[in-house]
């Protein structure tokens, strides 16, 4: 289960990071960027749906 919270935690801070760096106009948003963007989010809707249900979150 770590290895997967890991993970999701991850691919958050690659889209947090990427947004961030967009709204500071350090990064332009180009289309490929945020294709990037997005498929880092699809990732973390992958991994989530990965986690057992019914059982406590540590």
């Amino acid at each position: 289960m770590s290895s997967l919270v890991h993970e999701i935690r991850n691919q958050l801070a690659v889209a947090v990071a990427n947004v961030e760096a967009f709204r500071d106009g350090v990064l332009e948003p180009t289309p490929a960027r945020l294709t990037a963007v997005l498929n880092a989010l699809h990732q973390v809707d992958i991994l989530l749906r990965e986690i057992p249900r019914g059982e406590p979150q540590r």
